[in-house]
């Protein structure tokens, strides 16, 4: 093929007769109707070859032929080529073969002998009808190049409008639904939101490396509204949601350096979307308690509780200010982490959370020596910027720790006399069977019993209980080690353990790994220790 065949529409001619094509090739005007004479042959069967070679858009052929008829040759032809059209060259005895010809489209027939204005009349019907399909067609791909380049912008509006509930006649949305193939399935909505300052172009780029990771067969709506980027999908699995959103994530975040997170709403219908989209924002919202950068789902959650219920929960923040008060780092941070887990686990309101931290934290700044007081004081406003508990928590933390460093430093002699006093009294009363914290407190410190506890712990590393049990065990070995004609029951007595001997041996065998009968036979053996 040349370039002559760019010119105009190709024609291709079939006769035995080689006048008839001798006399169709010289006195057709062929330049004037803007048609180019591709090629001749005398039969079907040698034409059909260079047909299929060449794809003419006319061909010109006899019926009556050798080898193979023009019929066949048609017939054969629009199996390959069904837009080629055809005229036909007919003798007055051949009109039953051209009617058979009629199932392929062929609409013009010339009765033999014709000359050059009867087929150049039949070329120029023909003309028309190519000119005319061809407008059609680039008016179509004019159309499909146009819809195809509003389609983004028509399916981000529509998910858009969707989303922010606007309402749609019955029609509007059936004529949305069938231009963009939606079809009445389920579906779920994915909220993706950039925990950090960001530029819009990341958002787009978010969107580019999340329609590359779930692909367009199962995207099927996309759009941005303010900080988020939100897509629709054909619903799937949760399991094989988590998956693919992960590695959305690992993906953005490596490349961006910014914490995604995300949430997933359960599966509905088109319908539903407003309602999933509102349950979808609320499920980011309890990243507060799940983290930045999280995949969220209602199995996460539960909208109806954190929604309905009020809290009567007794979040106690005694033992955290006592742990402050003694200077005790280690006891902060185990009673701060127990009144945290206890706030995450109950997932209140989120305000009433952050209600309960500046409650605590007030509380922990009241410890402060008095002349930082109104510095501390200033420490409580950073927390109603913070967005998640965790943050929160490590907050509270740092403050507290600092607080309890310097009450440890102030008060560390000052206890350490206190606890000097409390051992002096536990040695002086140690055969007093009333002989407790509580009653020490009562009688001889006027103080809070707790406190004395955990100062107590703090400075001896070990509880008052305990250290009045093994003192009081140990008086008892040595008694028996010295007064080997001595009762069970009278150094029990003598100990403070009381009239019980039983509890006594208990108590005893618990802390030596003997009865005081086998302690007392291997002090006669010389075995004891």
């Amino acid at each position: 093929m040349n370039d002559l065949t760019l010119q105009g529409y190709k024609v291709f001619l079939v006769d035995d007769e080689r006048i008839i094509r001798e006399g169709v090739s010289q006195l057709i005007e062929w330049d004037r109707l803007g048609l180019f004479l591709t090629g001749c042959a005398p039969d079907g069967l040698s034409a059909y070859d260079q047909i299929i070679q060449i794809k003419p858009d006319i061909i010109i052929t006899d019926i009556k032929m050798p080898h193979m008829d023009g019929l066949e040759l048609i017939e054969r032809t629009f199996k390959l080529l069904p837009d080629t059209r055809y005229i036909v060259l007919s003798g007055h005895g051949e009109f039953d073969y051209a009617s058979k010809a009629m199932q392929y489209g062929v609409k013009h027939y010339l009765l033999k002998p014709c000359d050059e204005v009867d087929i150049m009349d039949a070329l120029q019907q023909i003309i028309s009808e190519l000119d005319m399909q061809k407008s059609r067609l680039s008016f179509y791909e004019l159309m499909e190049k146009q819809l195809a380049e509003a389609l983004p912008k028509v399916k981000e509006q529509l998910l858009r409008d969707c989303l922010l509930n606007r309402t749609f006649f019955k029609h509007e949305m059936e004529h949305y639904k069938k231009i963009l193939r939606i079809q009445d399935e389920k579906v779920r909505l994915i909220l993706f939101q950039l925990e950090a300052a960001f530029e819009y172009v990341e958002l787009y780029a978010l969107k580019n490396i999340s329609e590359e990771i779930i692909q367009f067969r199962n995207i099927m709506l996309s759009t941005i509204v303010g900080d988020k980027f939100i897509i629709m999908i054909e619903d799937m699995e949760l399991p094989d949601i988590v998956i693919l959103t992960s590695q959305i994530k690992e993906q953005f975040e490596k490349l961006y350096k910014v914490d995604l997170t995300l949430a997933i709403s359960n599966h509905c219908t088109f319908a539903d979307i407003p309602q999933v989209y509102h349950d979808a924002l609320q499920y980011l919202k309890y990243r507060f308690y799940l983290g930045e950068s999280s995949i969220i789902t209602s199995e996460e959650i539960d909208l109806e509780r954190s929604s309905t219920e009020t809290t009567t929960a007794n979040l106690n923040y005694n033992n955290i200010v006592m742990a402050i008060k003694i200077g005790n780092a280690e006891d902060l941070k185990v009673e701060l982490a127990l009144f945290f887990d206890k706030l995450h686990e109950l997932r209140c309101e989120i305000n009433v959370a952050i209600s309960f931290c500046i409650e605590l934290i007030t509380t922990i700044v009241r410890q402060t020596m008095p002349d930082k007081i109104n510095e501390n004081i200033t420490k409580i406003v950073p927390i109603l910027e913070m967005k998640t508990l965790e943050e929160i928590h490590k907050y509270i933390l740092g403050v507290s720790c600092v607080i309890t460093k310097v009450n440890y430093e102030v008060y560390s002699q000052k206890n350490l006399m206190l606890v000097h006093s409390m051992v002096q009294k536990i040695q002086e009363h140690l055969g007093n069977e009333e002989l407790s914290l509580q009653w020490l407190a009562k009688n001889y410190f006027y103080m809070n019993v707790d406190y004395l506890g955990k100062l107590f712990r703090k400075e001896m590393q070990e509880k008052f209980s305990q250290y009045v049990t093994r003192v009081r065990i140990d008086w008892a070995k040595e008694l028996m080690a010295n007064y080997s004609h001595s009762k069970v029951y009278e150094i029990a007595e003598q100990t403070g353990f009381g009239k019980d001997p039983q509890y006594f041996s208990n108590i005893f065998k618990k802390y030596t790994g003997f009865t005081p009968m086998e302690y007392k036979t291997m002090i006669k053996q010389g075995t004891h220790y």
